[in-house]
């Protein structure tokens, strides 16, 4: 085989390779031994069938396409060996090998890109976890006090902080039927606009209910958009517009509550020996909590500004699979509205939006696309690792959140999942472990060692 390096850019190459007539021509008689043992030919002894009548058995042109695809499968790892190349999927391109002549054909590869990263040390994490105030510790005080008030009847109009019965009732305001149903409305944990609307009112009296709420057309959007920016593939949600929604209610009780003091008395409900040592427990989960979510700030804040600093050029292919996965789920998620995607991109052309989502779903591939290869190669400078042990005890964790045990789920998802699930726990330990170490290093430990989420047993990767 003679294979020539015909072009290379940053994100493709083409390689031609010539396979001498000798080599063809064995490769001929090695798919026709082969296939002369699996074809039947009347008269004929499996494998004893003269060389004519075989072929023409056959087909030539099923014999040609057979030897090209042993030819291309036997040249295809030495051509890439040889130059030292990295693809991601090739294409080949030329005719069909004819006995007794040298065959030419081309390698057309998509390769993954050169990425050289920046320094790691000199990446700036501007954001610090915050720490634990008075004020956030009142406010937990003052919520347990309120969750284990006792409620005390009362005979008054209703005032803020009270808890509240309320039934539904008709449209035409008649008395609650049968299949009314009762609710709870703690007036101390709901929006201001909603307990003005009931606050001032008796024991039953009928109301009104009015409440914003996203309009209907959006509110699939909306979801999509919450999970988007859980999963980190959003900086930005769609603003959904608002619309009023009412529903008419009678009061049907009027409690208000009797909050317990600050004291041993309360710490001992709680699990306490006293209230010093509830106070420390509050102020420690308080921290944790802050500490949590600085660090998920800290690791998009690092991400951001590692792809920033990371200049490539990315795979046409790898971008249209990411495009076809994203247009995959549109297809699940509007198959749960009743609509196709035909029908979906018509009402878009219909509204001018078509160019607009074409715009948004190459972009938002690509901007995945970006920052999978970014911590792909984070994963291979860092050498991180994830062992067997930690591995299944992490996909324990998983199977348990799904109600499920890890044998069933690995018979559902299937080993390429599982390979996958175990490559992101893994690329995230990296980003993990670095993030860690530029906090550290930059604010010291203290505060900054929390549990980060997305991380071994606590982990919430799911796999592709």
């Amino acid at each position: 085989m003679e294979a020539r390096l015909k072009d290379k850019q940053s994100v493709e190459a083409t390689v031609e390779v010539t396979v001498p007539a000798k080599d063809v021509d064995a490769a001929f008689s090695r798919v026709l031994s082969q296939l002369s043992r699996s074809v039947r030919v009347p008269g004929f002894r499996p494998g004893k069938a003269p060389r004519g009548i075989l072929i023409k058995r056959i087909g030539e042109e099923t014999l040609q396409n057979e030897v090209r695809e042993e030819l291309i499968d036997k040249t295809y790892p030495d051509a890439i060996r040889e130059f030292d190349l990295a693809p991601i999927h090739a294409h080949v391109h030329g005719g069909m090998p004819e006995e007794g002549k040298d065959f030419t054909f081309d390698f057309h590869m998509d390769l993954y890109p050169e990425i050289e990263l920046p320094e790691l040390s000199e990446i700036v994490i501007d954001t610090e976890a915050q720490k634990v105030d008075d004020e956030m510790v009142q406010a937990t005080v003052s919520r347990l006090q309120s969750e284990n008030a006792t409620l005390v009847p009362v005979d008054r109009p209703s005032e803020p902080g009270d808890h509240l019965l309320i039934q539904t009732v008709d449209e035409d305001g008649s008395e609650p039927g049968e299949d009314a149903s009762t609710m709870p409305l703690d007036l101390e944990n709901v929006s201001d606009e909603l307990a003005e609307q009931v606050i001032g009112k008796n024991i039953g009296d009928i109301v009104t209910l009015e409440f914003a709420a996203p309009a209907p057309a959006q509110e699939e959007e909306q979801d999509e958009a919450d999970e988007e920016a859980q999963d980190g593939e959003s900086d930005e949600a769609p603003e959904a517009q608002e619309t009023k929604t009412t529903l008419k209610i009678r009061i049907a009780d009027i409690k208000e509550k009797d909050k317990p003091e600050a004291n041993d008395d309360l710490a001992k409900t709680l699990g306490f020996d006293n209230w010093e040592e509830a106070l420390e427990d509050i102020r420690r989960n308080l921290q944790e909590q802050l500490d949590r979510q600085a660090f998920e700030e800290q690791r998009d804040e690092f991400v951001e500004k590692l792809i920033e600093n990371s200049n490539f050029d990315l795979p046409t292919m790898l971008v249209r699979q990411r495009q076809q996965a994203l247009l995959e789920n549109l297809v699940d998620d509007l198959r749960e509205r009743g609509m196709s995607l035909d029908d979906y991109l018509k009402s878009l052309e219909e509204n001018e939006g078509r160019e607009e989502f074409e715009k948004e779903l190459l972009e938002s591939a690509q901007n995945a696309v970006r920052r999978d290869l970014v911590l792909e190669r984070l994963l291979d400078q860092r050498g991180t690792t994830l062992s067997d042990a930690e591995f299944e005890a992490s996909l324990r964790q998983l199977a348990q959140e799904m109600n499920t045990d890890p044998v069933k789920l690995r018979q559902e998802r299937g080993e390429q999942w599982i390979r996958n699930y175990r490559f992101l726990l893994t690329r995230d330990r990296a980003l993990n472990e670095t993030v860690r170490e530029l906090v550290d290093a930059q604010y010291g430990t203290g505060s900054q060692n929390a549990q980060p989420a997305g991380e071994e047993e606590d982990s919430n990767t799911e796999g592709e």
